[in-house]
């Protein structure tokens, strides 16, 4: 069933974290970009605090699909639009005629299932990705989210943390960006987010771990990058879903 939302524009200065990989000032201005940019997670966390707050049951059943064109630089004037009429958002600067990101809410895309079975083993040392071998393998990752900065995203993008039932709930910006689980098995410390679709099954709370799942279903050529496609079904230790994600990444 479709979440029912209503139209909402509003200003917004989406802001860098961290510092790491593409999101560092150095590291970009190598690959040709003005410098470290606001991760695309971080901007879909924007999206997903509006439906939460607009008393959505976003968390657990929200669906969305997203594409990011162009960086936004931490700080930027941004306008935010999300469309109850074509269940749409968009995000443009403010001098900007194509937006910077867009996407749909309310997919009704098939969802991706995840196989079962015994992950890869961690490699002793790890490889470049793009070897065809490593399509359909099932990988597995996880980690404990760092609280630290928690707060602080939560108060840049109107992310509510309350539970309601006295747990805090972890900002979507913090895990539905799923390459780690590829860093932990290959040689790719860069990689560009530019598309993919999330299905959400329930929130994530501080201090669980989250476990991570999934496969490389391809690689491709785009505008002369190299492009890996995969897909992850997230969940807690005690098998709880979070969420089903597809994900596409610049690697090379």
């Amino acid at each position: 069933m479709a979440v029912q939302f209503h139209t909402r524009e509003w200003i917004a200065q989406p802001r860098n974290l961290s510092a790491a990989g593409i999101h560092d000032d150095e590291t970009a201005r190598k690959l040709g970009f003005a410098g470290g940019f606001v991760p695309g997670v971080a901007l879909y966390e924007h999206i997903a605090a509006e439906m939460v707050n607009q008393g959505t049951d976003w968390l657990h059943q929200g669906t969305a699909s997203y594409q990011f064109r162009r960086p936004v630089y931490s700080g930027e004037d941004t306008r935010i639009r999300v469309s109850a009429e074509d269940n749409t958002f968009t995000m443009h600067n403010l001098t900007d005629e194509a937006p910077r990101a867009l996407g749909r809410l309310n997919i009704d895309d098939a969802m991706p299932t995840i196989p079962n079975g015994t992950p890869a083993a961690l490699p002793a040392t790890k490889v470049p990705l793009g070897d065809p071998a490593q399509i359909g393998v099932l990988f597995r990752h996880e980690r404990q989210i760092d609280t630290t900065n928690l707060d602080a995203s939560a108060a840049i993008t109107g992310f509510p943390r309350d539970g309601g039932d006295g747990r805090r709930i972890v900002p979507a910006g913090q895990w539905t960006n799923p390459v780690g689980m590829l860093g932990a098995y290959f040689d790719c410390p860069t990689t560009i987010h530019f598309q993919g679709s999330v299905w959400h099954h329930n929130p994530l709370y501080d201090g669980e771990l989250l476990i991570t799942r999934g496969v490389i279903t391809e690689f491709y050529e785009r505008g002369g990058n190299q492009v890996v496609h995969f897909q992850v079904i997230e969940e807690t230790a005690d098998g709880r879903p979070i969420a089903t994600i597809d994900h596409h990444s610049v690697y090379q």
